[in-house]
């Protein structure tokens, strides 16, 4: 049995698929290809691939019993110590698959989950993640360990735990769930005092599929120093930034979780308050890696999640980065024309910054209103909130009161109304 604060040595791995008849053999093999990328990131050294086409997923082992000798053979001639299936196990599939192939084996998921448990860095993440682990592990406690590690704790295999000691691992999984949620809930409440703080600001959310270079993008755009690293789920807490500290109304950037094909439902149920930087944005910039073969599907899988979050309908300027790593002039042609509306850059280049920022000024600019409004000499003390959520075009001190001509969204003039009255709005028009 694995102990408490033991570390998991993942050493080599073995990567398993079985294809279905709604998929073809290429799109299987770049299924495994992104699994061997998470399992690389967490540790392991990916030693043999093997896909099974099957009708149907066996509901007893996942896979045929006459592909498990495969399996078994594999294990031996390669020293695997890790069996990562390319797929969801329910939990008899993966008790099934350890105790025949008597080695750990992970799902999809599990893997996911792990990353993330590495990668995080922050209070807040570092909660969300164990309660997206605990959530998955409480179904499948028979057979796997159950134990909470307060270091670091993969999910492993064990053998002959007692009904008493699961039923015990239960009480305790359940209790630490409900605490992590009531944490996460004083969580949200602190972000929705900020938000109400922010509430005047114009906001920009970078998604898109994980490591497609949006935090470049977002350290280009604000000159910032992000963590920018060539490896799946590098960023999992949502970082905000001012985009230009003279532009008026601020425009804020936040870059956020990277997306992938199938996350686990754990991950965005507990990440549902990070995410709701997507959800309250003015504005996505959904970063698209052009180099990634299955790109079109990362595009698909980010449009899945947003629809998930409640965030289709968000205005959606789409980014496609790493230009300088196509090949072919003619491959670059037809996804301009095939996308006619979105930028091509490659945010390592220096003018890059410059040119997204132009499309998000653009973009608002746009959407704003300019108004005249004139304003007593004493109710000066209102100028603070015309600077601060609106920009202002040209300001003259008149006999009869402060006239100004400024430009702002009509969620701000809503605003403005509300704090010094409708009676001083002169006049409105597009800008």
């Amino acid at each position: 049995m694995i102990s408490d604060h033991q570390v998991i040595e993942l050493g080599n791995a073995l990567l398993l698929k079985v294809q279905l008849p709604s998929h073809t053999e290429s799109e299987a093999l770049q299924a495994l290809e992104e699994l061997a990328s998470l399992a690389t990131t967490v540790g392991c050294q990916v030693k043999e691939q093997i896909i099974q086409a099957r009708p149907q997923i066996h509901p007893a082992t996942f896979v045929g019993k006459g592909k498990l000798s495969i399996i078994k053979e594999a294990i031996h001639h390669f020293d695997i110590h890790l069996v990562i299936v390319d797929g969801l196990l329910t939990p008899k599939q993966g008790k099934n698959l350890e105790d025949s192939l008597k080695c750990m084996v992970w799902d999809r998921t599990q893997l996911i989950l792990e990353i993330f448990v590495n990668n995080a860095k922050t209070h807040e993440a570092k909660k969300q993640i164990e309660l997206a682990r605990l959530q998955y592990m409480l179904p499948r406690l028979v057979g796997m360990w159950a134990h909470l590690d307060r270091e670091r704790g993969g999910i492993g295999a064990s053998r002959g735990m007692g009904e008493k000691q699961i039923e015990t691992d239960r009480r305790v999984i359940r209790s630490r769930i409900a605490h992590l949620k009531e944490d996460i809930i004083h969580v949200e409440n602190e972000r929705n005092i900020q938000k109400k703080r922010r509430s005047h600001c114009l906001k920009v959310s970078l998604i898109g599929y994980t490591n497609a270079g949006k935090s470049t993008v977002m350290n280009a755009l604000t000159e910032s120093a992000l963590l920018v690293e060539n490896k799946l789920f590098a960023t999992l807490d949502s970082t905000t930034r001012m985009l230009d500290e003279k532009n008026r109304p601020q425009i804020l950037l936040s870059d956020t979780v990277g997306f992938i094909k199938n996350l686990p439902h754990e991950l965005v149920a507990s990440f549902r308050s990070t995410l709701e930087v997507v959800r309250d944005a003015d504005l996505l910039f959904h970063v698209i890696d052009v180099s990634a073969a299955d790109y079109e599907e990362h595009i698909t899988t980010t449009l899945q999640v947003l629809d998930e979050l409640e965030a289709n309908r968000i205005p959606r300027i789409m980014v496609f980065n790493k230009i300088d790593q196509i090949k072919s002039p003619t491959q670059l042609l037809i996804m301009k024309k095939q996308y006619p509306q979105a930028l091509f850059v490659s945010a390592q280049n220096d003018d890059v910054a410059k040119k997204l920022r132009k499309k998000i000024i653009q973009f608002f600019d746009q959407k704003m209103k300019t108004v005249s409004i004139c304003l007593d000499y004493q109710e000066s003390h209102n100028l603070a909130h015309v600077y601060e959520w609106s920009r202002v075009d040209q300001i003259d001190y008149m006999d009869d009161g402060i006239h100004l001509t400024l430009t702002a969204p009509s969620g701000n003039l809503s605003r403005l109304r509300h704090q010094i009255g409708s009676s001083h709005f002169q006049g409105e028009q597009a800008s």
